[in-house]
């Protein structure tokens, strides 16, 4: 609870401030907001980029968080409110760069496959092209960077951020999921994960953290949390030590359960250390 409260605070302190958006810069308050032309999406797409505080002043080369939902407001602010919170307030982790992905039509950047909720083209395929061949490498470009990279998504875009992990995961060495159900397309990450788990090797040094809240009013009955903790259940004993995984279930939690980025995070870095755990 009294965690909850801080980050609560945090976030009033950051809305308080003056103006977030400087409309002249085009630039915000939490972050800098650029247009990248996609030749491979046939549009343009906009990010937000968070700096660490001091990244002007050190010559560091700093982890790249990239978040998906990246239009959402309060998606971005409590990102930012808890990096800052484990970077600097209790030093689990070390100060990272921010990417909040915008979406022009989520469903379509998030779905691998048709179902009876998205059943135009799916633009996955297409989306990851644009991550991994014009975003990340400007990012690179711009940026000092190192080369540890985790990506996080919650509801549909954890079904996204599973089909990376499954189709290409040495993008990135994280992964954070928060509420990952299968809905009208178990068969075809069934045959998804058949086919990545041919080649264990690629999992190598990677972390990926699942949660569920027990709690959740789209799963009243808890069948996708029994599927995923199975699904979860089996990764574990294919991949073996190649990778470390953990499913978190929050018993009094619903959608999207309120300290999984916390806990994900905390998860993904030694203690001792604050590097990526391989």
């Amino acid at each position: 609870m009294k965690l909850n409260l801080i980050i609560v605070l945090i976030v009033f302190s950051i809305l308080s401030l003056q103006n977030i958006i400087i409309a002249q810069e085009n630039s915000y308050k939490i972050g800098k907001e650029v247009e990248i032309k996609s030749r491979i999406l046939g549009e343009t797409r906009n990010v937000i980029v968070s700096l660490p505080s001091n990244y002007n002043e050190t010559k560091k080369n700093y982890p790249v968080l990239y978040r998906l939902d990246g239009e959402n407001n309060s998606i971005i602010l409590e990102t930012i409110s808890t990096i800052e919170r484990l970077s600097k307030i209790e030093e689990k982790m070390p100060e990272v760069i921010t990417v909040a992905i915008k979406n022009i039509n989520r469903a379509k950047d998030m779905w691998p496959v048709s179902t009876k909720y998205f059943t135009g083209k799916p633009g996955a395929d297409n989306f990851l092209k644009f991550i991994n061949q014009e975003l990340i490498p400007y990012i690179d470009g711009n940026y000092r960077t190192s080369n540890e990279r985790i990506i996080c998504g919650q509801s549909l875009s954890a079904i996204f951020t599973m089909y990376v992990f499954l189709t290409d995961p040495k993008i990135f060495g994280s992964y954070l999921v928060f509420s990952l159900a299968f809905p009208d397309c178990d068969d075809y990450f069934s045959e998804l994960t058949k086919g990545a788990l041919k080649d264990k090797d690629k999992y190598a040094r990677k972390n990926l953290f699942i949660t569920n809240g027990l709690k959740d009013p789209l799963d009243p009955k808890g069948e996708h949390h029994h599927r995923i903790k199975k699904y979860s259940e089996l990764l574990k004993t294919e991949l073996g030590e190649k990778v470390r995984i953990s499913y978190l279930t929050y018993e009094k939690e619903g959608h999207v359960p309120f300290f999984s980025l916390y806990d994900g995070i905390k998860y993904i870095y030694k203690k001792e250390s604050n590097k990526l755990v391989e």
